[in-house]
């Protein structure tokens, strides 16, 4: 027995080996594969590093070119290499004969904001420095806006006339008019317009003087106010009761959802406020009216002086805004501070209400975005918390629930919230930052869909949250189905090629002109119904519609951001250097040297 046992377990050494062997291989195999995967997000991230920003703030002026000088006076046939003090680039027909000079309005309009940002104006003077005409060269606001601006002549002759120092002839300074339906674009432009003639235009956005019934709101007892945009308010017998300001005639920049809102204070004769007031708002009434009616929010500014309410920080005070107005409210907050801050080192103030600046002010900090949890970041947080529930407990093996699912994900990720990733999203946070406070559930969203598959091997967005892959799920056809179709291998190998053709299109597109729209080479747009082209609806409709015939013939053979989620997810062959690889690491460094000489 005991020969036996020797000879039965003598056998199994070698065997035993051979299993640690195959081990210690695999385990190399796996060290190996994190190291090869982790270099290949290495080269993604470097390559989205590479990609300029497209909106840059222009601090310096740049001498115009002729096209856009000729847009304004075609006579135009040489402009002078350097500027006069002023900023403005003379002017000569083809005789070298004078005929007036250009100025352009950034940096000095930097400070007028529309709804996304500045626009460049071109100003074409005469000789006697009167301004003759006006074209917008440049705005960071959406087209539609801009467009209307650039087709109002109405708009653009109201700036005619005009002589260093913003007024008419007369000495007068004209009333600008805004354009109906872009209305805060044109104003933002005006103003930037007589900022660079050197006129300080108060606010064109708020431009309404204060009233006497507006003054009795606060001081019922008020007969008579002294002042349009800060005013002492005064009983019948002349003695002073307060004072009345508007904050939109010094801060009209804090946006909401859709523009500034200007706040009507009161001031005691201690300079303490008095509840304040929404005066007027670019917002939308439903919002404007839930802060209105929110005293909670309001209670917070009671009863400071104006020294405290220009050092108040709104995050450091963890101000929260109203529910189901956030942007709206938090851009009161912020505006409340900085119109402290501008009301006390103002001059008329000053004089007016026999104060001095005592103490150096805290800057108030502009660029913070305050949170906003809309109901589509809810149902796109829902979704990503029930989806690990699901297939956790063997859910989506179900057939009835998953079809339930893929249509939920498409009715309410793509049609309600539109919340879909795309390469222009993408690309976009990466040159120009991530407003996570103002888009929770898409953020959070593509959170998930980019850190999961380097590092979990999955794919979930394409998966199971992608609502135009959904859509392409319930709408495939069996495989016996009369109506699908197969493509012969002669178009079938060539098309897997285009996702990493579109993905190479678009990054030299980005890397050379980084304004460029991306958004049209996926069918993502669509989802935004109520603000999509009919184009892009019907770009979005045709390749669901093919793919009722060729089983998710988008997904397979087209998506270039399904193609970039599928390369980036750590795989059991994650180890082998691919083709894809070695291009993007050409691509790497083509784009440094790129960026290094340009």
């Amino acid at each position: 027995m005991g020969q036996t046992t020797l000879s039965q377990s003598g056998p199994s050494l070698p065997i035993a080996d051979g299993r640690r062997s195959r081990t210690t291989s695999r385990q190399t195999i796996a060290w190996r594969g994190r190291v090869v995967h982790a270099i290949r997000i290495g080269m993604l991230i470097g390559l989205l590093a590479c990609l300029p920003s497209p909106h840059q703030r222009i601090d310096v002026a740049s001498q115009p070119s002729l096209d856009q000088i000729q847009r304004l006076e075609p006579a135009a046939r040489t402009i002078t290499d350097t500027a006069d003090q002023r900023g403005r680039w003379a002017i000569l027909d083809a005789d070298r004969i004078p005929l007036g000079s250009v100025a352009r309005t950034l940096p000095e309009a930097n400070g007028s904001v529309g709804y996304r940002g500045p626009t460049e104006s071109l100003l074409l003077f005469d000789q006697q420095n009167i301004v003759r005409s006006v074209a917008v060269l440049q705005s960071h606001d959406t087209d539609e806006h801009v467009d209307a601006v650039k087709n109002s002549p109405e708009f653009m002759q109201q700036f005619q006339g005009l002589t260093w120092g913003g007024k008419l002839a007369d000495g007068s300074v004209p009333k600008i008019d805004g354009v109906s339906g872009a209305t805060l674009t044109s104003l933002a432009m005006a103003g930037g317009i007589l900022s660079r003639l050197g006129v300080a235009t108060g606010s064109l956005i708020f431009p309404e003087p204060l009233t006497l019934a507006e003054a009795q709101t606060f001081f019922p007892a008020a007969f008579q106010i002294q002042g349009d945009r800060m005013a002492v308010v005064k009983d019948e017998s002349g003695t002073t009761l307060g004072y009345l300001i508007r904050t939109g005639a010094l801060v009209d920049d804090e946006i909401g959802y859709q523009g500034p809102t200007s706040v009507l204070i009161g001031l005691d004769l201690e300079h303490r406020l008095l509840r304040p007031k929404i005066r007027h708002s670019f917002d939308n009434e439903p919002y404007v009216d839930y802060v209105r009616q929110e005293r909670s929010f309001w209670k917070r500014f009671e009863g400071m002086t104006l020294e405290e309410l220009a050092a108040f920080d709104p995050p450091a005070e963890e101000v929260e805004g109203v529910s189901g107005a956030t942007m709206t409210s938090m851009a009161v907050a912020y505006t409340l501070p900085k119109f402290a801050t501008e009301l006390l080192a103002d001059e008329e103030w000053e004089t007016l209400g026999q104060t001095r600046l005592q103490t150096q002010l805290h800057a108030v900090q502009e660029s913070i975005q305050t949170t906003r949890l809309s109901n589509a970041d809810i149902a796109t947080l829902v979704a990503l918390v029930l989806l690990p529930l699901l297939i956790r407990f063997g859910a989506m093996r179900q057939t009835w629930l998953r079809r339930l699912w893929l249509f939920a994900v498409w009715l309410v990720i793509g049609l309600y919230a539109g919340n879909l990733l795309s390469l222009a999203l993408l690309t976009g946070w990466a040159t120009s930052g991530v407003t996570w406070q103002l888009a929770l559930g898409l953020v959070a969203l593509a959170t998930v869909s980019v850190i999961i598959p380097p590092t979990r091997r999955g794919n979930p967005y394409c998966n199971h949250l992608c609502p135009h892959g959904a859509a392409q799920q319930l709408m495939r056809p069996k495989s016996n189905s009369r109506r699908k179709w197969n493509l012969p291998s002669w178009l079938s190998k060539p098309s897997g090629f285009l996702p990493a053709v579109t993905l190479l299109m678009v990054y030299l597109a980005l890397l050379t002109r980084p304004a460029t729209d991306v958004s049209f080479v996926e069918p993502f747009h669509g989802y935004l119904w109520h603000l999509a082209s009919w184009s892009a609806i019907a770009w979005t409709i045709s390749t669901l519609l093919v793919s009722t015939f060729i089983p998710m013939a988008y997904c397979r053979l087209a998506c270039p951001t399904g193609r970039l989620l599928d390369w980036m997810r750590f795989k059991g062959s994650s180890h082998k250097v691919t083709r894809m690889d070695g291009a993007v690491f050409a691509l790497l460094i083509a784009a440094s040297l790129y960026r290094a000489t340009a």
